[in-house]
Formats: structure tokens, sequence, C-alpha cells
């Protein structure tokens, strides 16, 4: 048989009740605040992707016009396409200058310059990119390089032994060692110093496995003695 329930049982309020209860009574009171909130989360929230769609956008279209400045180029060839590829990358970092495509275009504008000798808008491109690439870009190395090839080429020994230097100390670094070795003992040979110019050469030598480059290293040796 059943318990008897007493009146006081009988009469107390129902415990969830009582909280949906509260809860109605608050939002009722609180109403203005809670759908102010609620905007401006929601605002929030379209802000949030609404920059995020823009974002993607904004990568896909310059990335768009790298590609097609880049395949033009190629299609052409140098020196015939480098005024064309050099006016499209120039477009590409006006039009977006803060994507990832405008960084490796200023990598590419240094090569080109470089390529015609225009030392000057090289170095200026190469150190565009070195600023705002990331120090993980397997383009580190080169770009550093590239630097240093100019200010070589300007004579400028000290500041390309700079250029080398820093190439040896980026994270692609090792995937280069001897072409780097290499760069570095060039310049000690400029600057009239055959012990440190062989000693890199040697490091050149040992870390390199092409042949073309190993019989041009054995030569550099023989020349320093």
């Amino acid at each position: 048989m059943a318990a008897k329930l007493d009146k006081h049982e009988l009469n107390e309020p129902d415990k969830l009740q009582l909280l949906f209860l509260s809860v109605r009574a608050f939002a009722e009171k609180h109403r203005a605040r809670i759908y102010a909130g609620g905007g401006i989360f929601f605002l929030i929230a379209l802000l949030a992707g609404g920059w995020y769609l823009y974002r993607v956008h904004y990568q896909t279209s310059a990335g768009k016009i790298y590609n097609q400045t880049f395949e033009a180029a190629a299609k052409v060839g140098s020196p015939a396409g480098d005024a064309a590829a050099i006016k499209g990358y120039k477009d590409l970092i006006s039009q977006y200058p803060r994507s990832r495509a405008a960084v490796t275009a200023d990598y590419r504008l240094g090569n080109l310059y470089l390529g015609r000798r225009e030392y000057d808008a090289a170095i200026s491109a190469y150190q565009d990119f070195l600023k705002n690439a990331s120090v993980e870009s397997d383009l580190m190395t080169l770009a550093y390089s590239g630097l240093g090839a100019c200010q070589e080429a300007k004579k400028d020994l000290n500041k390309a032994l700079e250029a080398y230097d820093m190439a040896m100390k980026t994270s692609s670094a090792p995937s280069f060692e001897a072409l780097n070795y290499s760069n570095i003992a060039r310049i000690y040979e400029a600057k009239n110093d055959p012990v440190k110019a062989a000693g890199f050469y040697r490091k050149a030598l040992e870390k390199t496995t092409d042949p073309l480059m190993t019989l041009y290293l054995k030569r550099k040796l023989a020349i320093l003695g």
C-alpha cells in the first residue's frame, strides 16, 4: 500500500518548475539586456565570419594573379618575358600587399632584377621578401644568397659576406650547404684571404654531389694551393 503524503508534501512546489519560473521571471525583467547581449554576440559572429570570408577571397584572388603571371612568364621565357613578369608581380603587390602571394612575388622580383643586373631594385625586392616572409620559408636561404650576389656584384664585399652568412643561419640552409660555403669562399678569395677561402671551398666540396660543382671546387683549391 502506497505511503500517504502529508499536507506539507502535497503543497510543496516542484523544484524544477520553480527553477523554470525563476528563469522566466529573470528573462522578462531583463529582456532588453538579453536582447542587446544577443545582438552584440550575433554582430561579433557576423563580423568574424565576414572577415574570414574576406581574407579567403583576398588570398585566393592574389594567388590567381601570381599564378597567371608566373605561368605567362614561363611560357615566354627569359629575358623576353621579364618585363611583363615584373609588371605583373608589381601589380599584385600593389593590389594585395598583405597576401602570401605578394611576399613570394617580392622574391621573384628580386630574381628578375638580379638577372637584368638592376642590383638596387633587386636588393630592395629581396629585403622586402626577407622582412615579410616566414622564417621557416624554404626561400629564405635563396633570398639571402640573391641579396649577397647583388652586393658582390656592386663590389660591397662586407655586405655580401653578411648576406651569405645569414643564408647559412636559415632553417633551409642544410639543403644549400655547398652553395652557401662556395659563396662565402668566393668572398674571402676576393678579399685576398686565401686561407679562409680554401677552408670554405673544402667545406663546399665535402657537401656537394654535383659533378660540375666538384670539378669547379677542385680547380679553385688547386689555384689557392
